[in-house]
């Protein structure tokens, strides 16, 4: 029923709905384009930025934590604490001073040498002398430390420094104690470097680094956390979503340090809702520096600007749904005098002279109806003479299927006239070239067999060997299980008559040897034509399959050869050339198996 009433409606209202379709279709798909188009181009812009800040601030990290160790490194070969650390028990027994000048130049040279203001807290950790006679609150005894996990990883021989959270007092009016990440490093004695005489420290408030993971959030909404190998969150932003990293024990699978070290990105959903994830290591730790950021605040402004996008086009489409009715109503005229032209040249009548007023649609329907009518003449024009030109070109096909024939019937009437006269050079020159022709034409068929091809190339080097004193040498070294394979016919003679022509005549005593061999080889079948003649220089050997038939070194035959490979089979078989070490050419023609 809805058909009958779209069908019986007047010619201006199908028009019409025709121009609203028209128009709401690019217009719809304008929209969505752009908005897949804008929301890849702030997706991949969102990602470059990230990851700008994101490099930038883990350099920063690394620099700080670079800083914190080489400080240690320094102290740990301190000359001044050496000696220190050196002093025996009874340097100390009978005077208290001695003792309390060491710890101050101990906390002398941990001054002196501080490399920033990060750094708010030393401690030295000694199982010396100068530790077991007294302590203070930065130069104390091993004992304090040697049940911690992190002095047991750090006795381990391939570890040098251990990075761990921790909390201290930096006074004793503080009360409460300031989060930190402390840094320690074993001391090895400056004479004996397998013997670790104490342990140094550094503490460094884990706001530093709040800091720094304040500047890799790139929204409001961004949250970014540093984790170790464990999953556990060290440190995270001010306005992070600690709930928001259930993610972390798949984020740190699946992918090596070497990728994580370049960053490792991906999008993903976690509550319904989209986010960017970035992970990235930071160096010389077991660090790992994440950020989340959600997709609606990096697709917030392409939302806004859709909602621009679409108001424009309403009151775009506001504006040309009149103009549209008007020129579907003007149409209607044009229209059915076309209609009227084309019922006449249903009819044979094509001598029409038919008016394309105007330049809107309807005009140019009306060119090209005239156009059309045009291209119909001359097409049954050029259909008749293609008939006449079928004709003689089957004429000429067939002319050219005699031919070969002839010349072979006719070579075989003189092979037996020279059997009569008892001319063996000449019976055995017009056998192998009887038995040439046959093979060339192998039926009308294309596509022949290995051993078609080599039976083809032996009478053509018995022609060649009659002609040049039996100089030529022809070795077949073919598994008989691959005699029986397809290949394209002709192939392989073109190429050993290149080796006779420009390898094996060019030498002083114009003989050589051909050798052909096969082999099946990863799927492939691999048949090599080699020959000892004069051999090719690299730049002709790159000119094998130019084009340029003023070329002498073209290689018209052997690109024909390769082009018609590539065409049957695909562009990963065709010819190679390569030099041999000693003298000569060896072609390599791969064919699938």
């Amino acid at each position: 029923m809805r058909v009958n009433i779209y069908r019986d409606l007047k010619m201006h209202y199908k028009l019409f709905l025709q121009y609203l379709l028209l128009l709401a279709i690019p217009f719809t798909l304008f929209i969505i384009v752009n908005y897949r188009i804008s929301s890849k181009d702030l997706e991949t812009q969102a990602r470059y930025s990230s990851r700008q800040v994101f490099e930038q601030s883990r350099s920063f990290m690394e620099f700080k934590l670079y800083v914190a160790k080489n400080f240690l490194t320094i102290l740990a070969s301190n000359e001044k604490i050496q000696d220190i650390l050196h002093r025996s028990a009874s340097y100390y027994y009978n005077s208290y001073g001695l003792w309390s000048f060491d710890v101050e130049g101990i906390r002398k040279q941990f001054y002196i040498t501080k490399p920033s203001e990060d750094i708010i807290k030393t401690s030295l950790y000694t199982s010396q002398a100068v530790a077991s006679t007294n302590e203070t609150d930065d130069v104390m005894s091993t004992n304090r430390i040697a049940s911690t996990a992190w002095y047991a990883n750090l006795n381990k021989s391939s570890t040098t420094f251990e990075v761990f959270p921790s909390m201290i007092l930096l006074n004793d009016l503080q009360k409460e104690k300031t989060p930190t990440f402390t840094i320690a490093r074993s001391i090895f004695d400056n004479e004996s470097f397998q013997n670790v005489i104490g342990v140094l420290s550094v503490d460094m408030p884990k706001s530093i680094f709040e800091s720094i993971l304040d500047r890799v959030a790139f929204t409001k909404e961004s949250s970014v956390f540093l984790i170790n190998q464990a999953g556990e969150i060290l440190v995270h932003s001010s306005h992070a979503n600690a709930g928001m990293l259930s993610f972390k024990s798949d984020i740190l699978k699946g992918s090596t340090n070497d990728q994580f070290k370049e960053g490792v990105w991906g999008k993903r959903v976690f509550d319904n809702a989209e986010y960017l994830v970035g992970a990235q290591l930071v160096e010389d730790s077991d660090w790992y520096l994440v950020s989340l950021t959600p997709y609606k605040e990096i697709l917030g402004s392409q939302k806004k600007a859709m909602k621009q996008m679409l108001a424009i086009a309403f009151l775009i489409a506001m504006f040309l749904l009149p103009l549209a009715f008007l020129a579907a109503a003007s149409g209607t005229r044009r229209i059915r005098g076309l209609i009227s032209q084309m019922k006449s040249v249903k009819q044979g009548d094509f001598d029409l002279q038919i008016q394309h007023e105007g330049k809107d649609e309807i005009g140019e329907l009306s060119r090209n109806f005239k156009s059309m009518i045009a291209k119909v003449t001359q097409l049954l024009d050029e259909k008749y003479a293609l008939g006449q030109e079928v004709k003689s070109m089957e004429l000429k096909a067939l002319q050219a299927q005699i031919n070969p024939h002839f010349l072979y019937n006719t070579l075989d009437l003189i092979y037996w006239k020279a059997m009569r006269i008892q001319e063996q050079g000449i019976y055995d020159l017009v056998q192998s070239l009887s038995k040439f022709y046959k093979l060339s034409l192998s039926k009308g068929e294309d596509i022949v067999s290995l051993r078609n091809e080599v039976e083809h190339i032996a009478a053509y080097i018995d022609i060649q060997n009659a002609r040049f004193k039996n100089g030529i040498t022809l070795v077949i070294d073919i598994p008989e299980a691959l005699y029986e394979h397809a290949m394209p016919k002709i192939t392989l003679q073109p190429l050993v008559e290149n080796s006779i022509i420009h390898g094996i005549l060019e030498t002083e005593s114009e003989t050589g040897t051909i050798t052909i061999s096969a082999n099946a080889v990863h799927g492939k079948i691999v048949i090599t034509v080699k020959d000892d003649g004069v051999g090719i220089s690299q730049e002709n050997l790159e000119r094998i399959f130019n084009r340029d038939r003023t070329d002498p070194f073209h290689g018209y035959g052997a690109n024909n050869i390769n082009k018609r490979i590539k065409l049957l089979y695909g562009e990963e078989y065709g010819l190679t050339y390569r030099r041999n070490e000693g003298p000569g050419v060896t072609v390599i023609i791969e064919l699938p198996w």
